[in-house]
């Protein structure tokens, strides 16, 4: 009896455990769907959210292709630079007007990469350091071949939207054709101005100085054997010479030239001027003469006989220079393509150097206007270069004195072979 009734309590704490069991496992049953059901909603929602970052970033990437895109198609110049000076974007305008890459100056100081020659600062360094925005001043910068380049700089302080400032960003660019037309708009307004005097220095000063001379000339007549008398009268011949002449000169260069543009080699152009120079020094001279080119069937489309004028009074220039002797070298060729151009573009050079005193730096810019003259004997009218100038202009062309190590000067034509 005893044993039965000990069985069935078994059986009932059995049962109980059974069902306690059975509602843990319900319970954990019911959790774990919970959880399950929470898991998929926070997978979804994560993969929501990663969605949208994914395409947060390809729209950040596309925004910042799109600014990187921009930087690059600029033609002026976009350095950027931190709290400390460093820079930290240089654009490709900038590393063509400068002339060093964006490589080599990225992460490097301001002043390491960009020089200032002359002119205020004017920079993003100057901007980040004192917080002074600049707009539109001018300075000049040296490349890194050393040549001087002119820019129009505009700065501006970088803040995070928090009145934080984190760097300052520099915009230039390149002012060099401007200065050159600054300068030749100048010389177009003096040549204006020589103009409107020239028809009152033909009428006013021609005129008399023909009477002076014929009076000096039956004078000279009529003093037959006095030889001082004749002298001082020589002397009146001789200055009213040299006066008409600079009339002549005058009216020359103030003369508009029409231009006869025909082709022809640039061999033959140098070779003819040559010996037109050797003719008008009756092929005595105490100079030597060489001609150096690169290609003897090189065609240029020119007016010759004012181009022949040009090199005929840049090879007077070279032998007034030298009153001792010496050597003059004319060189001539095509030159190389650079910056995009196509062959074709390409203009003929020549240059004409001596052995001579050469062309200091500080009236290089002076030599080509008008009246203005080195020489110490007053013969000089001052016209020559500036009609050399004048001539090589309206083909179209350029001239400069170029720098060099030797003694003397070195000038460089460049003109388009075709127009």
């Amino acid at each position: 009896m005893e044993k039965t009734n000990s069985t069935g309590v078994e059986l009932h704490e059995f049962k109980e455990s059974f069902e306690t069991f059975n509602k843990v496992i319900n319970n954990l049953q019911r959790q774990y769907l919970t959880l399950e059901k929470e898991y998929r909603d926070q997978g979804s929602e994560l993969e929501n959210i990663n969605s949208q970052l994914r395409h947060t970033i390809a729209e950040n990437r596309s925004t910042t292709l799109f600014l990187n895109s921009i930087l690059s198609s600029l033609t002026s110049g976009v350095v950027a630079v931190d709290k400390s000076g460093v820079i930290s974007h240089f654009n490709p305008a900038a590393e063509r007007i400068i002339g060093i890459s964006a490589v080599l100056a990225l992460g490097k100081k301001y002043d390491e990469v960009i020089q200032t020659s002359q002119g205020g600062r004017f920079s993003a360094l100057d901007t980040v350091m004192t917080a002074v925005e600049f707009d539109s001043e001018e300075k000049t910068v040296l490349n890194l071949d050393g040549s001087e380049i002119p820019i129009s700089v505009s700065t501006s302080l970088l803040d995070d939207g928090n009145d934080e400032t984190y760097g300052a960003v520099e915009v230039f660019h390149d002012i060099t054709k401007i200065k050159k037309l600054e300068t030749e708009i100048s010389r177009v307004q003096t040549l204006a101005a020589l103009g409107e005097m020239a028809a009152t220095v033909a009428h006013e000063v021609r005129n008399p100085l023909g009477g002076i001379g014929g009076f000096a000339a039956l004078l000279k007549r009529e003093l037959g054997g006095d030889e001082e008398k004749l002298r001082l009268v020589n002397k009146i011949i001789t200055g009213v010479d040299i006066l008409n002449q600079t009339v002549v000169s005058l009216l020359d260069y103030t003369r508009r030239d029409e231009l006869s543009l025909r082709e022809i080699t640039l061999h033959r152009l140098i070779e003819d001027s040559v010996d037109y120079d050797k003719a008008s020094n009756n092929n005595v001279s105490n100079v030597e003469l060489s001609i150096d080119l690169e290609n003897r069937n090189l065609n240029l489309y020119c007016d010759p006989h004012l181009m022949r004028q040009v090199l005929l009074n840049l090879l007077r220039n070279g032998r007034e220079a030298m009153p001792h002797g010496g050597k003059i070298t004319i060189k001539g060729g095509l030159k190389k393509p650079h910056n995009g151009e196509t062959p074709s573009d390409a203009p003929i050079w020549i240059e004409i150097s001596d052995s001579g005193e050469g062309v200091s730096e500080d009236i290089r810019d002076k030599i080509f206007r008008p009246f203005f003259s080195t020489k110490t004997n007053k013969k000089g009218s001052g016209l020559g270069l500036a009609s050399v100038w004048k001539t090589v202009q309206a083909h179209g062309g350029s001239i400069k004195v170029l720098s060099h190590d030797e003694p003397g000067a070195i000038f460089r034509i460049e003109l388009p072979v075709t127009r």
